[in-house]
């Protein structure tokens, strides 16, 4: 005899009940709008003009601070800008990496230059190695 299957489960949403925190009845006046509101704090509110300014003698005057700097900066030259051509380590990089894996695989190959598959191969490796440098350094690097 065969084991009767179990019933079918049903998967649902479970029933929630929310529960109103500010119960309002009918007869009771409705909440005041975000107009109402505002109305109800007042007009804006007037400030003094001169609380904002720096007073005479403040040693925390920010603008006299940033006049003194700018003075000593000028005083010592330091605002003079010297714009120098910093030579790029990429060509010697470039070579140093370049001839030494190329005559690696020129070796491989003039060693094996009897066997035409590793010929081929070591071929293709000159080429791929020579182009894929060349690519990298020169087309996707910037100078460094």
């Amino acid at each position: 005899m065969e084991p009767e299957e179990p019933p079918r489960k049903n998967y649902d949403f479970k029933e929630r009940t929310f529960q109103r925190d500010n119960v309002r009845a009918p007869h009771e006046a409705p909440l005041p709008t975000a107009e109402e509101l505002a109305k109800m704090a007042g007009g804006p509110m007037p400030t003094g003009r001169g609380a904002t300014g720096p007073k005479t003698g403040d040693p925390n005057d920010v603008f006299k601070v940033l006049q003194h700097n700018r003075a000593m900066a000028e005083k010592h030259r330091f605002n003079e800008l010297i714009i120098r051509k910093v030579s790029s380590k990429r060509r010697r990089d470039f070579w140093l990496l370049l001839v030494p894996s190329d005559l690696l695989l020129g070796w491989l190959v003039w060693q094996a230059r009897s066997n035409p598959v590793v010929l081929v191969y070591g071929l293709a490796g000159l080429v791929v190695v020579t182009l894929g440098l060349t690519w990298v350094m020169w087309f996707v690097m910037d100078d460094y």
